[in-house]
């Protein structure tokens, strides 16, 4: 038993050593570090054109305010998409038929959904003429003129069908009622003594 116990720690002390050996050369983390090279950034300048941008002085507001003069560009754009929008709208009650209740009921809600891009995109147009971009101004101006009528006569259609579709209905329940009564209780116009010919009591 004593020599086993001498073997393995013979075997310990000669295996442990390598074994430590190989793990630190199949190591490759340098544990120490080393001093890299500094990386020199590259620092750009930011300029002003201040011939694009308008001054105010507003102590109440905190100060100086620069608001570019180009900004009419981002309310032409915004009511560029919105113009867009609608007309997605205006196609979308032009394709729903208009032969049931649930879509009906869509069609008013899309067309004032329509009504509501229409006073959005006349909005940007007075914007656009307190800018002073006064083309796109008067390009949009008879656009959201066009829009709203486009909308209220789609809204006039929309109308007609729910009104034909409530005769139409309307109709039907008259018909049903009627053909469920029996004929022979129909009311018939007249007073008693009209009919002596008629009368079977006699």
């Amino acid at each position: 038993m004593k020599k086993i116990n001498y073997l393995i720690l013979l075997l310990a002390i000669f295996i442990l050593p390598i074994l430590n050996a190989s793990a630190q050369n199949n190591n490759a983390f340098n544990y120490q570090g080393e001093v890299q090279a500094d990386f020199k950034v590259e620092q750009k300048a930011v300029t002003l054109d201040y011939s694009k941008v308008v001054m105010y002085d507003r102590p109440d507001l905190g100060g100086l305010i620069m608001l570019s003069k180009t900004r009419w560009k981002n309310w032409v754009a915004r009511a560029v998409y919105i113009g867009l929008v609608n007309i997605l709208l205006l196609i979308l009650i032009i394709s729903l038929p208009k032969d049931s209740e649930p879509n009906i009921i869509i069609s008013y809600l899309i067309s004032g959904s329509s009504f509501i891009m229409s006073f959005w995109i006349f909005l940007c147009s007075l914007l656009l003429f307190r800018l002073k971009a006064i083309p796109s101004a008067i390009i949009f101006l008879p656009v959201a003129f066009l829009f709203f009528a486009g909308t209220y006569f789609l809204l006039l259609r929309i109308k007609r069908s729910d009104i034909s579709l409530t005769e139409l209905k309307e109709s039907f329940q008259k018909l049903n009622k009627t053909s469920a009564e029996d004929s022979r209780l129909v009311s018939v116009s007249g007073l008693p003594g009209d009919w002596p010919d008629e009368d079977f009591i006699k």
